[in-house]
């Protein structure tokens, strides 16, 4: 077995704030993943951290471009990591995909940044090629299937991979695979401006990644997963796009019998692969169902349970997320100990919990609680349901009000990964509670505060995150406020950025668990405000969706009318002929693309959830971007 090495890698033992590196998982041409463990509670993670080799270099533990030409793109890059961890972030809320990676936390020192992620031993995709590992029809859909949903649900929050490839497919020791490394999720392919970068995988990039006036979308994605499965199938690589383009297409995957395979799976496989962006499926939802089509000749092929004929290969069945671990050469990410469990929306609101809310607080807040609202993952119990964690906690009832966090923590749904790490710190503090030796007070105090600033900053994340995707305040003469929840969500924020605030190091460990019992019940108060507020501000930016639309709409309809002339006849001179296609390419291409941008923008405006909207405005501008640069070159192209 091949032992990951860099020469460049930081030192085993190196501390990075609470992780000490234990050695390098893998590395490629962004970065660095090591194995780390927790000095306070030695748990075991991956770090990955941001070192693109090409362009930096490494003087002691800080990471610099290596000149002045490098700069830029190395900036950008930094950017781009730190976008990637957030959206891995958010794609884990309210809970995470079993089949997407999971971010624990992430932060910047030494010139560069770090990305936290829980760890677990697994196989790649590509190493199970490099094996010889042969697979059939179901054992290989049991692999992409999963792949491809959990990629659904980042493509329906205006999420791009675009660097998927066997390498980022990362089977763990039950048999869950789980896509990886979405370095890449935020490039676009004009932003690649230094020769030494790059930001796809030939052979699995499509050819938008290549020509940027073609627009990237789902069926980017669909096209990597359909050069993946082809080589699984053939036990080769195809040529890149730009040689099939112009090479020729050669004879399609179905168009020969494959042992274990039906041709309704080749078929689909060959539809994922169509050179141009419309000739593949435009939604994985769409590619999918492919799979599931009979053959006109009486092919009773559909894809169910995931049985392998070869034992050797892993089974994929349908199971609760279970932590992953990373053994790939570009990135090692794993998802929390154990599956969130997930509580129903409506069901926090007990009859006991509100009976005993005292009476002139219900008085204040009725007419906030009674303002109707989607019941959402995000609504908590009123922060008097926190009552009971609030008081000033006695040294002698430590473990009590250690149970009062966990049950706070579990209250407004805090990811299992937290949970754990406070079930952790709650049996270190109270062994160390029951030490007399010398120093072991101290102990005591310094593990109760270092649970209470992790617990808190998590917090603060959280709620930094759901602030962020409620976007501007609303016009009030635009959106009506009658409840005046945007000041109560506004106090809420107020107090609860004093509560994250707090000093904590003269605190002992009572005062500090006092203290984060009181960010909780702070925090629970936001989520509330949070959930009454939040219609209000999705309306405000639905507004400005159909805005946007009707903008991408005339833009559009300008670059299809362009091509409303007459075909040059045949002694027409080439520069006309040019010309003409160029239009009708132009056209073709905003035609395709409004109708994405009008189905992301419908189905925005159903949603109630304001990352939806966000991400469909994220979506839409960058498509007026596109079309208004079709919309140049076709009137560049002269007649």
């Amino acid at each position: 077995m091949n032992v990951p090495y860099h020469n460049k890698a930081l030192p085993q033992g190196t501390i990075l704030r609470e992780w000490r590196l234990e050695e390098v998982l893998g590395a490629g041409g962004f970065g660095i993943v090591y194995r780390g463990k927790g000095v306070y509670f030695g748990e075991d993670v991956a770090i990955k951290e941001y070192f693109p080799g090409s362009i930096s270099d490494r003087d002691g533990t800080t990471v610099a471009p290596t000149d002045s030409g490098s700069e830029e793109i190395y900036e950008l890059g930094r950017r781009k990591f730190l976008e990637e961890a957030k959206v891995l972030w958010n794609l884990s809320v309210p809970e995470r995909h079993p089949n997407i990676v999971s971010v624990r936390s992430l932060f910047e020192i030494h010139g560069t940044a770090y990305m936290v992620m829980d760890f677990e031993s697994g196989t790649s995709l590509s190493e199970m090629l490099h094996q010889g590992r042969k697979f059939d029809e179901k054992s290989l859909f049991g692999i992409i299937r999963p792949i491809a949903e959990g990629l659904d649900r980042a493509h329906k929050a205006g999420v791009l991979h675009r660097d998927i490839k066997p390498a980022n497919i990362l089977i763990n020791q039950s048999g869950r695979p789980v896509l990886i490394d979405f370095g890449s999720a935020r490039f676009d392919s004009g932003q690649a401006t230094n020769t030494k970068v790059t930001f796809y995988t030939p052979p699995y990039a499509a050819i938008e990644q290549y020509v940027k006036t073609f627009p990237q979308g789902p069926w980017t994605d669909i096209y990597a997963l359909g050069v993946a499965m082809y080589q699984c199938i053939t036990g080769e690589k195809p040529p890149e796009v730009l040689e099939r383009l112009h090479g020729g297409l050669g004879q399609s995957l179905s168009a020969r019998q494959w042992p274990g395979y039906s041709q309704v799976f080749t078929r689909a496989v060959d539809a994922a692969m169509g050179i141009r962006p419309q000739e593949r499926p435009q939604s994985i939802s769409d590619w999918l169902k492919l799979f599931e089509a009979r053959s006109d000749a009486g092919d009773a092929t559909r894809i169910g349970t995931v049985i392998p004929a070869d034992p050797t290969v892993p089974v994929m069945t349908a199971r609760p997320a279970q932590p992953v671990a990373i053994r790939s050469p570009v990135i090692a990410t794993i998802p929390p100990k154990a599956a969130p469990q997930s509580k129903p929306a409506g069901g926090r609101f007990k009859p006991a919990v509100i009976g005993s809310l005292a009476a002139i607080l219900l008085i204040s807040i009725a007419g906030f609680l009674l303002w109707p609202r989607p019941k959402t993952a995000l609504d908590p119990l009123p922060a008097s349901a926190f009552a009971s964690a609030t008081p000033s906690v006695k040294p002698e009832s430590l473990d009590k009000a250690l149970d009062g966090v966990i049950a706070a923590a579990q209250t407004v749904s805090r990811p299992q990964s937290e949970i754990g790490a406070l079930s952790d710190a709650k049996t270190k503090l109270l062994a160390l509670e029951q030490q007399k030796a010398p120093g072991t007070a101290d102990q005591l105090n310094d593990a109760a505060r270092d649970m209470a600033k992790t617990e808190i900053a998590a917090l603060g994340r959280s709620a930094r995150r759901l602030w962020r995707d409620l976007g501007a305040v609303p016009d009030s003469k635009s959106v009506p406020d009658p409840t005046n929840a945007i000041n109560q969500i506004k106090t809420a924020k107020a107090d609860l950025d004093g509560k994250l605030a707090a000093d904590l190091t003269t605190l002992d460990a009572a005062a500090a668990t006092g203290t984060l019992q009181q960010a909780l019940a702070s925090y629970a108060a936001f989520q509330q405000a949070y959930g009454a507020a939040s219609p209000l501000f999705i309306t405000a930016r639905k507004k400005e969706l159909s805005d946007l639309q009707a903008s991408v709409q005339a833009i559009a309809e300008q670059v299809v009318a362009m091509a409303g002339v007459a075909k040059p006849w045949f002694l027409a001179s080439q520069a006309r002929k040019q010309a003409y296609q160029i239009r009708q390419d132009n056209a073709a291409q905003a035609k395709a693309l409004l109708t994405q941008l009008n189905s992301a923008a419908s189905l925005a405006q159903s949603a109630k959830d304001p990352k939806m909207v966000n991400a469909a405005i994220t979506q839409l501008t960058a498509g007026q971007a596109t079309l208004s640069s079709l919309h140049a070159a076709s009137d560049a192209a002269k007649l």
